[in-house]
Parts: structure tokens; sequence; C-alpha cells
């Protein structure tokens, strides 16, 4: 069997031939093929000396027209694609030497050439049943490499042997050695082998390790700066823009951009701060930051000057100062960087390729930021509602919102949208096969519409207003230059650098609140330029995108004058007019920035660049007229383009496209805004003040992203964000879903659900919306499919439409909204069930009913106790009982029935004023007891008091930090909430927990308990045929189109939804039929068997009063399931 270091041998052996030197071309062919042979071996668990390469290649199977793509072959008159396996296997190894470079465009052409089994994955029956496995091995021209490649669907994935090889691709290797073992493969194995590859070749595990690794060092060194006395927020900046440089130079030395001599990436045996400061340092201050021509006499004359900012000095370097690093800190993550391969050309969603690519750069960042700690315990992520948005989804929106743009512009005269189409559509295998594609798209309208659809790609202007890592923004880039490149042809290949450097200067824009995130985007762009240089000599220093990238708040607008809240208009006309009311003084201060931003763009050097951003800085306090008293001057003022990353300066407090970027709209806003409650954040208040009509003060901050973003629109532009769904039905949505509905037209609409972010349960949905006004939402669609590959063909094929309607109503006004009942997403069968229900039913907040919370104590630990301890205080004080009573809690709750735990709440409610002192045992429980020791936080016995209080007060004692309760003007005994309502407590009710999988409601029709804040209860009239209702299977599946989830799996029963529920109510001996199989429901005493069938026959009675279809009762029974 071939081992490892027989494939390192041979890989080593192909290394050694000189790419430049094509007179030794057949020789070269035939290491490469070697390589590819003794692959194949190790996966057909044979032995390389059994294999002869000469008589593997002689399988010749022609190039399909495309002869031009590949080398000759050393021994045919033919191109060099031959076959290395017999015919009739169940798998086809295939191996191709290319004539140029292996780009993705080529190999996925490539790919295409032959039918394969996987081709068929995605289609409802397998038509390429037939066909083997393919399995492809490609040599490039230009590279010593050989490339793995494995398809399904027409994605990719692959794998780049080169050099050596890295600990990663020996594990895949290992993992699929001896899969192609002939002994017994038939066409029955096709499935496994197929799946085995494409499994192997999934970049998602590999990333998950690399990032593990480098957490875990982020986290030494922070905590070992920390310890050296430096603030923690500088210890993270610090870390993160170390380990950012490193990988950055990692990157650099793949390209063969750092000189060799120099070792820069070697420590050498230097100590971690020796080695910084003699080779990192150098490096980056005295190297990639400084002109060839200003580097002193001793210095390195071959690394090339990168300019752009990236490795500038700054003073949260901690210069002059000797870092603290942990022991062998370099020396460990240069071991974890040799485990994996690296490369410099960012993987799609349709070409993976198994190394670290600069992609993983802005997973890292944002993961190692959001993960971060603070003193409450609580993580980054939680605090600001970020997450990385898979590739996949970024790739669809970024198309999604091109097209819609490119719609707008060039009309849709005949033909248009179908070539707009084919442009964004067309597989690069299917496009690269094709040599007429560009002349054809639009028919014989091409010549036409051709030169416009450049000019309108030219002239699009695109925003990330929460630009985290720049997902969004290189997604664009990507977009963009394969759009060029497929309309320019070759013209836009050869000049892929300049064209990159025109769509950064002219096309995209990003913001974002958080510092860190704005380098790491700035990063990831100046990477993507890297990647289009070929040699070290072609390397020029790199754009400073200070105006490409701002550190801002994207949801405060630059006032208009005295008072924060006297901001710029939403309406984009009156907009305009207040940037012309401009004086002619004015003006011309804003063309001289205009001017300065186009110049920075390119300067290199310290002086030139400080000597600008002065003269920016000098002019945007001329705007501010000088007047500091005035809000709109104190804006501009806290405005520093070149420092607002760094720690001392932070973020601009608003954010203005004009002044920032010199650009007052945008042809498309897209992004991920934060998910975070906007009750949760320190300055709130700043919000409320801004008069955002979608504003709500239980709400969440990207639902002011949405009105915000509609306010930077274009006229033909397009808004396109993935968010949280809870605004599309939770009750603090209203105002959102009102809004929108009169400001906007929704075009796609996709409910996500939950799972789609690897670090997040949060259900999310993606929106795509232009200015206007329509009846309603025109595609919406619930995806449920497993894979992101293909969200847009499953659009097409399940869309359905939302009409508004004004069933909900304005809280101040009583007054009916278009469009702000919650917006559901429903097939036709189920719009008929809802049709149905809504006719036959009466909403349940309509009723003769009264629907509470449980009670919230504010710390249960205090007040729900054991009977133990129950039976203890009633002994000590029988006063006690007069305050002790049964407590249910969410998870006790049952369908029809609950299990009581024995536990007990003391219902000291402030509505009913007792006195503590007339019970004492409680009273020396809640100062004295032990349950201070019990829960996430414990304190000292005896400062139950200072725990109970309700001042929100921070405490210390005995060298124990805790805190009182939150701030009310309730006693210290008494519970959090008042409880007005805790007569209904004694009253026959309906008992059911907030979050549930599945419709459990119970009847408490004694009144003996006291349900707990996990809980909600219902008192009044008809209370058994509304449980019957609301436990039956119909109610259930109308529930999970109004309520929320939790992201796992379970449903919010909340108060506000389920008011929203039709109850159909019975009549006559209808009702005594319905109301005697609730009552023997409630019977405890039956079988498993006969509780189903009582279930059955409510439904089926259920079914009967408001007239459901034999399949739409289908359709419930399915859901149930």
């Amino acid at each position: 069997m071939t081992s490892f270091a027989e494939l390192q041998q041979s890989l080593d052996d192909y290394s050694r031939y000189d790419i430049s030197d094509t007179v030794r071309d057949d020789d070269r062919t035939m290491a490469a093929a070697r390589v590819a042979v003794q692959v194949l071996a190790l996966l057909q668990g044979a032995s390389a000396a059994d294999i002869d390469v000469e008589d593997a290649l002689l399988n010749e199977v022609g190039a399909d027209s495309h002869e031009e793509w590949f080398v000759g072959h050393p021994q045919l008159d033919a191109p060099m694609v031959c076959e290395l396996t017999e015919p009739g296997m169940p798998y086809a190894a295939t191996f191709m030497a290319l004539r140029g470079s292996a780009v993705k465009t080529r190999i996925s052409a490539c790919v295409s050439m032959r039918d394969h089994w996987e081709d068929g994955l995605s289609l409802p029956s397998n038509l390429y049943d037939i066909f083997p496995v393919g399995i492809h091995f490609f040599a490039p021209a230009n590279t010593q490499s050989i490339i793995i490649a494995v398809s399904k669907s027409g994605n990719l994935r692959t794998m780049e042997l080169r050099g050596t090889l890295s600990n990663t691709q020996k594990r895949i290797l290992e993992r699929l050695s001896g899969l192609l073992a002939a002994d017994g493969l038939t066409d029955d194995d096709k499935p496994r082998i197929h799946a085995e590859l494409w499994d192997a070749l999934n970049v998602t595990e590999v990333n998950r390790s690399f990032y593990q690794g480098i957490a875990v060092r982020f986290n030494e060194l922070v905590q070992s700066i920390v310890a050296s006395g430096h603030d923690a927020d500088e210890a993270k900046l610090f870390a993160s823009r170390l380990i950012g440089r490193i990988l950055f130079a990692w990157f650099l030395d793949r390209k063969g951009f750092l000189n060799p001599e120099e070792r820069y990436l070697e420590t050498d045996g230097l100590d971690a701060a020796g080695y910084y400061e003699r080779k990192l340092k150098r490096l980056f201050f005295a190297t990639l930051n400084t002109a060839r021509q200003d580097r002193d006499e001793d210095g390195d004359f071959v690394t090339p000057f990168l300019n752009g900012g990236l490795f500038e000095e700054q003073t949260t370097d901690f210069p002059n100062e000797t870092i603290a690093f942990p022991d062998d800190f370099f020396t460990s993550l240069y071991a974890h960087f040799r485990q994996y391969d690296f490369t410099t050309d960012e993987s799609t969603p349709d070409y993976e390729q198994v190394a670290i690519d600069p992609e993983m750069l802005g997973r890292i960042f944002e993961s190692l930021l959001a993960e971060q700690m603070d003193d409450t315990g609580k993580t980054a992520r939680n605090a600001k509602g970020a997450f990385y948005t898979p590739r996949q989804i970024v790739s669809y929106m970024c198309r999604e919102s091109l097209r819609q743009y490119l719609y707008n512009v060039l009309g849709d005269g005949k033909g248009v949208h179908v070539g707009v189409d084919r442009l964004l559509d067309t597989t690069d295998g299917e496009w690269e096969r094709n040599g007429d594609a560009r002349r054809t798209l639009w028919g014989s309208n091409t010549a036409t519409v051709l030169p416009l659809a450049i000019q309108a790609l030219d002239g699009v202007r695109v925003l990330d207003p929460a630009v985290g890592s720049g997902a969004f923004p290189m997604g664009m880039l990507q977009l963009l230059m394969r759009c060029h490149a497929r309309l320019q042809g070759r013209k836009a290949v050869a000049d892929a650098y300049e064209r990159k450097m025109r769509i950064l200067q002219r096309n995209i824009f990003g913001v974002d609140i958080e510092p860190m995130a704005v380098e790491v985007a700035r990063l990831r762009v100046w990477l993507s330029m890297i990647v289009e240089r070929g040699s070290i000599d072609d390397v020029e220093p790199l754009p400073n995108l200070d105006f490409k990238f701002v550190c801002a708040d994207s949801v405060v607008p630059l006032a208009v004058g005295e008072d924060a809240t006297d901001v710029l208009p939403a309406n984009g006309a009156a907009y305009d007019q207040v940037l012309l009311a401009l004086n002619g003084d004015d003006a011309a201060l804003m063309d001289e920035l205009g001017e300065i931003r186009s110049q920075y763009f390119h300067v290199t050097g310290a002086e030139n660049k400080s000597r600008l951003m002065q003269r920016f800085e000098d002019i945007i306090r001329q705007l501010g007229h000088g007047d500091m008293a005035s809000e709109r001057s104190r804006q501009l003022s806290a405005f520093h383009p070149h420092a607002s990353v760094s720690s001392e300066a932070g973020h601009a407090p608003f954010f203005d496209p004009d002044f920032m970027f010199g650009v007052n709209r945008f042809d498309v806003v897209i992004g991920n805004p934060p998910y975070v409650q906007l009750q949760k954040m320190a300055d709130k208040h700043k919000y409320a003040s801004l008069a955002y009509k979608s504003y709500n003060q239980t709400g969440d901050l990207y639902e002011l992203f949405y009105e915000r973003g509609l306010m930077m629109l274009s006229d033909r532009g397009v808004l396109d964000f993935i968010t949280s769904n809870k605004w599309m039905r939770n009750k603090y949505g209203v105002e959102l879903r009102s809004y929108l509905a009169a400001n906007a037209e929704v075009i796609t609409l996709i409910d996500l659900g939950a799972g789609r972010f690897s670090s997040a349960t949060v259900d999310t949905n993606i929106m795509l919306l232009r200015k206007g006004r329509a009846d309603g939402v025109l595609q919406a669609v619930r995806y449920t499919g497993d894979s992101l590959d293909d969200i847009g063909s499953y659009v097409g094929e399940h869309a359905t439409v939302i009409p508004f309607d004004t069933e909900g109503y304005d809280r101040n006004t009583a007054a009916a909204v278009r469009g702000s009942s919650p917006w559901v997403i429903l097939s036709d069968v189920e719009r008929s069930i809802k049709h149905r229900m809504d006719e036959a039913g009466t909403l349940l907040k309509d009723l003769d009913v009264r629907i509470n919370y449980g009670v919230k104590t504010g710390l249960n630990d205090a007040f729900i106790i054991s009977k133990e301890k129950r039976d203890e205080l009633i002994a000590a004080d029988p006063k006690s009982a007069e305050i002790i009573r049964p407590v249910l809690r969410g998870r006790d709750v049952k369908r029809y029935r609950y299990e009581f735990a024995d536990l007990y709440t003391i219902t000291l409610f402030p509505s009913l004023e007792y006195d503590i002192d007339r019970y004492p045992a409680v009273k020396d429980w809640l100062i004295n007891g032990d349950w201070v020791l019990s829960g996430r936080t414990s304190s000292p016995i005896g400062t139950g008091r200072l725990r109970l209080e309700q001042t929100g007060a921070e405490h210390k004692c005995e060298g124990v930090r805790f805190k009182s309760r939150k701030k009310t003007g309730n006693k210290w005994f008494e519970t959090q909430d008042a409880i007005s309502y805790s007569d209904d407590f004694s009253q026959p009710k309906i008992v059911w927990g907030e979050i549930s999988d599945r419709a459990k409601f119970a009847f408490d029709g004694g009144g003996d308990y006291v349900p707990e804040a996990t809980t909600f209860l219902m008192v009044g009239s008809d209370l058994l045929p509304i449980l019957g209702f609301l436990n039956s299977r119909l109610a259930e599946y109308y529930f999970s189109t109004l309520g929320t989830t939790t992201g796992m799996g379970t449903v919010r029963w909340k108060k506000y939804t389920i008011e929203q529920l039709p109850i159909a109510l019975f009549d006559g001996a209808e009702r005594e039929t319905f109301l005697q199989l609730i009552r023997q429901r409630l019977d405890d005493g039956r079988s498993e068997a006969e509780l189903q069938e009582l279930d059955h026959a409510i439904d089926e009675c259920i079914a009967s009063r408001i007239g459901l279809t034999r399949p739409e009762m289908d359709f419930i029974e399915r859901f149930s399931q």
C-alpha cells in the first residue's frame, strides 16, 4: 500500500521541476501524474510498486472540443486528459494537465466535461445513476501543485497538494485510505463512495479546529498582558491585531512575497519578547509599512512595501514596552499554523478548498471578540448580537440584491431580465465551456444592453451598515469581479488588480460600531488585493481604506442643529433639500472633502497621510461652524477617520454617508445587523429620541437598521438584510411591520427558521425590499431545506404571497394599521385552514377570559421552597401557612394535567401589603436562610436581606460581590411584581408553560396552585371547551404559525400570540358532547390508548365544527407527527 513517505517523495520530485522550463514539460507532466496515481493507489489500498504510470496514462478520453486548455500528452497525439481507472468501476479517476493556471472557472468547466453520478443529486430522481462517481486530478502549468476535486450537483470541493503534506491533508487521505478497494465494489457503493469523498473534503471541520487553536493562544496572550497591568480591552485589541498581522504575513509567505533570507516566521531560538522585538517589529513596521527607499541601510529591500495602515504602529501596540508574552507563544502559534494548508484564494459556496483562506480570518476574529466574557459572565456576542453569516447566505443575498438593481437600471425590455439571470446564475463550468455566452446574453439586443450593464456595474453603490468582518463587502466584491469578467472577457481578467481597485474605490462601503471589526474588514480587502499579484515584483502599495470602512454608529444620523433629535429627515427628497441648502462656502468645502478622500485612497507616507487627514478634520470643524454647543458640531468633531479604529478614539457617534464617503444614496444596502434588544442596551435612550417610526422600546436594534437602510436607498435601490425573524410575529414588531407596509415593496421574504448560524440558535429571515408600496409581500417562503446551497431554486418553487390586511391596530390611536398584524407565511392549504378557523372562531382575546403571568419573584431561590422547608416554617410559626402555597412551574405542566413537584412559594405579594413581622419564621428564612448559597450567585449566610433588596445596588461581604434585585418601589421581602390579580390563583384556571415543544395546557379546577414566572394562567368562562381547543392538534398547528420559537425546537406560548388564536366554541348538543370528551380526558385513570382515542375524538369534533376538508385534516395530522 502506498505510504505517505512515498507520496511525499513524489511531491518533492514534482516540485523540483522549474515551471518556467518548457523544454521539460513532458517530464514534469509525468511527475505530476505520478503524484495523482499514488493518491489514487492510497484510496484503493494498493501499493505504488504495482502501478505503471505510463500504462495508467494511455486511456486518453478527449477534451470535449477544448484541446487548447491542456498540455500535450507525452506519449499520444492528444491533450493530456486521461482516465486512470478501468472501465466498469463505480468510480472514475481523471488526470488533466492544464496549459494555464488552475482558475476556478477552468477547474469547474473541466469537471463538467463528462457526466458523473453526483451530477444528478439535486434532481428528484438521479438521472445520472448509470455514470460513475468522479474523482479529478489537475496539474496546473503555473504551479507545482496537484489539485484533487470532487463535485456535487455542480459544486466543487478541492484539496491542493503542494510542497510538504500538511497534517490536515494526511488526516484526510488517511480517512479515505482503502475507500476504493476493488474487492466487492458494485454500483450500489456509489452513494457511499461519493459521501465519503465529499465529507472528507468538508472545510468546516478544518476551520473549526484551526479556530480552536487560535482561540486558546489568543486567550493566553490576553491574560498574560492583563496580568502585566494593561486594560483588558487594550489587551484584546493588541492580541487581535497581532494575530491578524501574523496571519496576513503567513499568507504573504504562502505567495512568496516575504524575503526568505530574513526568516521572519522562524523564531530561531529567541524567546517570545526577543522574537517580537527583533523580527516581527522589523517585518511589520520597518519593512511592510516603510517604502523601500525609506528603509534603513541594513533594511530588507526585497519584501515589498504594503501601505494601507495595517502595519502602522499604534499606541495600542505598546511601543517602547517589553510585551509580556506567554512562554513559547510564537513557537506554539506557528506549530499550530503548520498543521494546515493556506490559500489566498477565498472559497465560494460553489468552490471550496480544504485550506485556511482569507474568509477564515473574518470568522476567527468575529468569533474571538464575540466570545470574550465581561465581568458579569456575558459574552460580547450576547451583548452585541453579532453572528457570522454563512457564505452560502452571503452569496445568495449579494446575487439577489444585484439582480434587482440590474433589473431596475436596465429596465424590463425584451429578454433583459432573462439575460441578467444568465449573467448571475450560470455556473462557472457552463460559462467557461460556452465560448459564446457573453455575446448571446441578451440575444439580438446584446450589443445594446451589454455596455449598459457594464455601466450599471461601474455605477453601483453598495453599503453594509454593520460590516462585521467584511463578509458582505467581500461577497459583493467577488460577484462584481465575476460579472465584469463575464461581460468584458479577457480584458477584465488581465486587469483584475486594477478592476478590484476601482470597485473598492467607487462601489463598496462599510460601517461598524466595533473598531476591531473595521480592522478585520480592511485586512480581508487587502488580502483580496494581494491575491491578484503573481510575483513579488508585481506587488504595489495597498490602498488606504479609512474612507471605505469607517467606525461609526450606523443608526444615529447627523444632527441638523442644536439637538440630538434634530436629525436629517427620513424622506429622501427632504434629505436632498438639506444638502442643497448648504451655502456656497460649505458646498466648496464639501467638494474639497471629496478631493481629499480621493487622494487619500492612494497616498503613501506618514507625513502625506497626516497632512491630508488634518485638512479633512479642519474642514469638518468648519462645517460645524465652530459652535460646539450644537449637537451637529459635537458629532462632527468626534469623527476621526484615521484614528477611529484605535481604542482611544472609539467610534464616531453618528453616521452620515455624505460626510464620510461622499455618497448620499446607495443602490444596495446589505448586511446582517446586530440582534440585540434595545431595552438591554446601556445607551437605549439615545435611540428612543431619534423618532424612528419602527422604534419599540421592547424591540430589537436591527429594526432601526431596516428603517435607516431604507432612508439611504436611491430611487432604484434595494435593501437586503438577514436578521432575527421575531419582528414578523411578535408584538414589538408592529411598528416595523406597519412602517414596511407603508414605505417599502417587499420583493422576497424567506423565513429560515433556526440553526442557520453555527454559533447561534436564533431564528432568522432574509428580506429583500425596495422603496415603494405594495399590497403584500410579493414572494414569501418558509425555507425547510437542509442545505443552504440552493436557496434561490427553493424560493422559486415554493414562494407564496402575504397579503397585507388591517387586522392590527395602532396602540396609541386604536386605528387599524395596514400590514401591522403578524406576517405569516402560508401555503395554499394552510391559508385555507386559517380562513376556516378565522371564519368559525372568535379570537381568544375577545372571549370572557383573563390571562396573566405567573409570579415573578425576582429571586426564586428565596421564595420557592421544598415541602420539607415549608413544614419546618409552619412548625416554627403556624401563621406561615397563610402565605405559603403550592406552586406549578412550566416544566410541571403536561397536556390536560400537571405533575406537582412538592414545591411551594412564599406569596408575599406587594398588592396584599403584608407585614413581614407577623411571620417571624419566614422573615428569618429570608434573611438568614441557606438559600443564599444556592443558584448561580452565592453570598455568605446572613446576607439575605441585602440580596432581596429591590434597589439594584451592588454589595460586598466577606470578599464576595453580589447584587440586589432590580430596582422597584416594593419592600425588600416582597416579590418583584405587585401581582394585583392574586385572587385569580384561587379560581379554576388553565395553566401552561411559556416554552414548550407541544401544546400542553393543564386545568387546575380547584384553584389550588400558584403558577410561577415560567407559566401563564387563564381564568373566566367556558374554560373546559377552551382547554380542549388549546390542546388540539389544530390549535397546536395554528399557533406554530403565530408564535416565535426559541431556536431549540420549542415555541414561546406567550400571552400576546395566544390571544390571536380563533377559538371555535360549540352550541347545544354539540357543546355537551364536546364537554363530555374533555371531562373524560381529564380523568387520570385512563390508559394511554384510551387517552389517544379521546384526543382523536376531540380533534374530529373541532375539525367538523370549523369545516375542515379531509386533505386539510391530513395536513394537520402530518404536521403533528
